[in-house]
């Protein structure tokens, strides 16, 4: 996927303010428990994101050295939901998934303690 700039959308960046409030997790570490828990969902997150007032994160910031998994989980998703792979797919659906997971997280987690309860076992 080629990409080296991510944004979110201004909803994604007050939510991850305060996210990062509750729990004292950096916003990019929040981010990508976000965008498991949507890849995780079983219907396909909206798409049409406004990212004009959003946060930018680099991508190196944001996916470290996960980076090729969460790539292989984004193209898995994709193929597993018939959708494309290409580039601009790639990115539609990485955005689409960031900002929603963002969404997930913040209705589930209130403190750092709830995060036990997300993660299954």
């Amino acid at each position: 996927m080629r990409l080296s700039r991510i944004h979110t959308s201004k909803d994604s960046r007050n939510k991850l303010s305060a996210l990062s409030s509750r729990t004292g997790l950096l916003p990019n570490i929040l981010c990508r428990i976000g965008l498991m828990l949507s890849l995780a969902e079983p219907n396909q997150p909206e798409v049409d994101i406004d990212a004009s007032d959003g946060s930018e994160f680099h991508r190196d910031t944001l996916m470290g050295e996960w980076d090729p998994l969460i790539v292989a989980l984004l193209e898995e998703w994709c193929i597993t939901n018939g959708i494309g792979t290409d580039n601009k797919t790639l990115v539609k659906y990485f955005r689409a998934h960031l900002n929603r997971g963002v969404r997930l997280l913040y209705g589930r987690v209130k403190r750092l303690e709830d995060l036990a309860n997300i993660i299954p076992f």
